[in-house]
């Protein structure tokens, strides 16, 4: 009886012994299996602040880009209004100067065939813009000399009949 309580005892004690070593790995273990986690997880957190910056970095470069764009957007636009408004000149004086060489052909009593300025023109960019067929057009080049020199030439110094005749031989 007395071996018995001895191993009894001893066999508790190692028991415990035992459990207290499993109890002891098994801290460990998780010890070791958090740690793997944190470092998993700053890794996770490390890689999104780099995806971040790399994002904001694009972010600016297309800000940038962006910007650049209306930029260029807005001189061109700038452009187009100043050609569009030289457009709307030239169609003007190219009114004003086939409405003359029309009042100049009925003057000399010569026929002179002068086309119209085609539709499509004057719907784009506007008719006379209220100019008379003798007012001279604002900030247009001169009128040839030979046109020139019937307007402003006294009629006791030239033949405006003549001058035309000479003309339909071309």
């Amino acid at each position: 009886m007395s071996v018995a309580p001895a191993t009894e005892g001893s066999a508790r004690r190692s028991a415990a012994a035992e459990e207290e070593e499993r109890q002891r790995n098994r801290k460990r273990s998780n010890r070791l299996s958090a740690q793997r986690s944190r470092m998993k997880k700053q890794q996770y957190v490390d890689g999104l602040a780099v995806e971040a910056e790399q994002l904001r970095r694009e972010n600016d470069a297309m800000r940038a880009g962006a910007g650049a764009v209306l930029q260029r957007c807005r001189l061109v636009e700038q452009e187009n209004r100043v050609l569009a408004a030289h457009a709307r000149e030239l169609c003007s004086a190219l009114q004003l100067r086939a409405s003359q060489l029309r009042l100049l052909g009925e003057v000399a009593g010569v026929p002179l065939d002068v086309p119209d300025v085609a539709d499509h023109l004057v719907q784009l960019y506007g008719g006379d813009l209220g100019m008379t067929p003798l007012s001279p057009p604002p900030l247009l080049p001169p009128l040839p000399p030979q046109i020139e020199m019937l307007f402003f030439q006294p009629d006791s110094v030239m033949d405006p009949v003549s001058m035309l005749q000479g003309y339909e031989n071309i």
